[in-house]
């Protein structure tokens, strides 16, 4: 049993267990924006809802949803690797091979 680790304040949610909810949400709101990209770019050719982020502004351009939705998942990748670090830096190592020794002796001397 050496070596093994284990999180302080077991049972209690912390920063490591928020972040990776918001990294969950983060993918999951990069996947909606891809799909709705995804529509637009084909029912709706050339229609461009972000410009910051279309590519050209030709008739075949995108609508800028898709690489919205890429950097949404790089700020959640970023998030998730962060809340795997907290993680880490929450968890304390612990050394279960001490053997304790307890000397019982015998009631009965007195």
């Amino acid at each position: 049993m050496s070596g093994q680790t284990v999180r302080s304040d077991v049972g209690r949610k912390g920063v490591s267990d928020y972040l990776g909810l918001a990294a969950n949400i983060l993918y999951g709101v990069a996947g909606i924006l891809f799909l709705v990209g995804l529509y637009f770019d084909w029912q709706h050719t050339g229609q461009i809802i972000i410009p910051q982020f279309a590519l050209a502004n030709e008739p075949n351009a995108n609508s800028g949803l898709f690489i919205l939705s890429i950097i949404i998942l790089g700020l959640g990748y970023v998030v998730s690797v962060l809340g795997s670090k907290v993680e880490e830096w929450q968890t304390e190592k612990v050394d279960q091979t001490q053997e304790w020794t307890v000397d019982v002796g015998d009631s009965s001397k007195k």
